[in-house]
């Protein structure tokens, strides 16, 4: 199915946008991969080109809108993998064969209220597109979905010998009701005059309590010192499919504080890895990060055992198993 008379097909990528956020880099990441091994890879796109990313200059294509991709992607022979339900609705118009893919990261219907605009996204996941997930979350809760798991770049995400600020917390907030954006300010609060709260993300923002400073537009490079200069990582998520910082903050050797997000719990082991408060539980979250800043013993065990755990997150399984996907 994946191959003709000996030859891969090629494979494109549909996404929205380029923007910067985990989705995002993981289809990237697989993108580059596969073409690393020798497959003929494109992303095509409406949005802006990551330039946050390493990525081949020509493996971009944007495009002015959906209708004019698919005038182009409709005579194109190859794997045509939808990444976004929206992306799903696309490729499905553009079949030719059996060649439809949808790579399911989430089961996107969580970040809607509105029944309409879930009954569009549960439909997508209906479509006759070969399904497949990063996340052992979704593989449980949407049929026929097959799992190929997700990696991480374990040369770049690794301990370094930094010092590090023993009061500094670092978190990635998001302005979305399902990323715990009011959740983290409560926490902010909650820490206390001798903690110092520093956030990352695309989007200025502001909060009060322990918060001292927002970083936006850090290269790669630069989060990894970040991770290795901080004492502790705090995510106050909702939800998530995965929760791709979680495992980069764990690769780093630095502890993790969170709430059960779903798809994070699949890897995340209260008191073992990382410490795990219920999202509606702020004080006892702040009690955590009060624990860890303090008890030394217990800061080198959750580090000790979040390194083993992102050791288990290599990318070239993932990419084996992404291979045999498309060729079965």
């Amino acid at each position: 199915m994946g191959e003709t008379n000996g030859i891969k097909r090629p494979v494109i990528f549909i996404v929205e946008s380029g923007g910067l956020c985990g989705g995002v880099r993981v289809i990237l990441e697989e993108a580059l991969r596969l073409s690393q091994r020798g497959w003929n890879v494109c992303i095509y796109s409406i949005g802006r080109e990551p330039h946050w990313f390493p990525m081949p200059p020509d493996m971009w294509r944007k495009f002015q809108d959906y209708e004019h991709l698919k005038t182009v992607l409709v005579a194109e022979d190859g794997w045509k993998v939808a990444t976004w339900w929206k992306t799903a609705q696309v490729v499905n118009e553009c079949l030719r064969g059996d060649e439809g893919c949808y790579l399911v990261q989430d089961i996107e219907v969580e970040y809607y209220s509105a029944p309409r605009m879930k009954e569009m996204v549960m439909a997508t996941y209906d479509l006759p597109l070969r399904k497949y997930t990063t996340s052992r979350w979704v593989e449980a809760n949407l049929p026929d979905t097959t799992w190929v798991g997700i990696g991480l770049d374990l040369d770049l995400y690794r301990p370094l010998e930094l010092e590090r600020d023993p009061a500094t917390v670092l978190a990635f907030p998001r302005k979305q009701r399902l990323k715990g954006f009011r959740q983290l300010g409560e926490l902010s609060r909650r820490l206390g005059q001798n903690i110092s709260l520093v956030t990352v993300g695309v989007m200025p923002i502001q909060l009060g309590g322990a918060w001292k400073r927002h970083y936006t537009g850090l290269p790669d490079r630069e989060i990894v010192r970040l991770y290795n200069q901080i004492a502790c990582f705090v995510s106050t998520t909702l939800h998530e499919g995965f929760g791709l910082p979680h495992i980069e903050a764990m690769a780093c050797g630095t502890p993790v504080i969170t709430t059960d997000a779903n798809g994070n719990m699949t890897f995340c082991e209260d008191g073992k890895n990382c410490l795990v408060y219920d999202g509606d539980d702020m004080a006892g979250m702040a009690m955590g990060v009060h624990r860890v800043l303090t008890d030394e013993a217990l800061w080198k065990s959750l580090a000790r055992h979040g390194l083993e755990t992102a050791a288990e997150y290599p990318w070239g399984p993932v990419i084996d198993r992404l291979e045999a996907f498309l060729l079965a």
